[in-house]
């Protein structure tokens, strides 16, 4: 991953800084780990934040909460990211073209929490809400890049987000081994055709 969240830390209290200081060391461990592995264990994350394994527990009380936090803060940098403004004086063409080129972007940084996000969900079932809620902002901010959308049925706009969902980018990038800018360029077009021959 190319881009790992940067955690806030609160420094007006000492010890909600050293807290938080703590916590965010866990959570980076566990981002550190899925990079070699999609079921890190609390004695692994431990060793590799060189903290105590009885402190990992007083900070959070399970895996499933390391994760959570983790996911908060993926939320978080997803809407820092997404204030910047929007050009929309561009062409139809170009706002799909950088819009996809956003998405795809995301998936390539976070593309291991994407990965550990999937492998763990079926044991820790909470993350499949993470993921909804992550892929709501990412929806948003497409509709807003493109508000043609909002001109299509319920239905045709979840279908033309199927189109660029992760695991369709991963099976294209890296299954299939096509190239980052083959696939924006072609998604781009297919998701230009799809809009214009399906607005009511």
């Amino acid at each position: 991953m190319s881009n790992q969240p940067t955690l806030k830390i609160n420094t007006s209290d000492g010890r909600f800084a050293r807290s938080q200081k703590t916590k965010d060391a866990i959570v980076k461990a566990l981002l550190k780990l899925l990079n070699d592995t999609p079921f890190p264990t609390a004695e692994q994350v431990a060793k590799e934040s060189k903290i105590g394994l009885r402190t990992v527990y007083r900070q959070f009380k399970d895996m499933e909460s390391i994760y959570l936090s983790l996911h908060e803060e993926c939320l978080y940098f997803l809407n820092k990211m997404f204030e910047n403004d929007i050009d929309v004086n561009q062409s139809f063409e170009e706002r799909i073209n950088f819009a996809v080129s956003e998405r795809l972007k995301i998936y390539s940084e976070y593309e291991t929490l994407f990965i550990a996000t999937i492998s763990n969900a079926a044991r820790l079932p909470i993350l499949v809400d993470q993921v909804a809620a992550s892929y709501q902002i990412m929806r948003k901010r497409f509709i807003k890049i493109v508000p043609e959308i909002k001109n299509l049925s319920g239905i045709k706009s979840d279908l033309l987000f199927t189109r660029i969902l992760f695991p369709t980018w991963f099976s294209l990038r890296n299954v299939l081994k096509h190239h980052q800018k083959t696939i924006i360029d072609e998604l781009s077009i297919d998701l230009m055709e799809y809009i214009k021959s399906n607005i009511k």
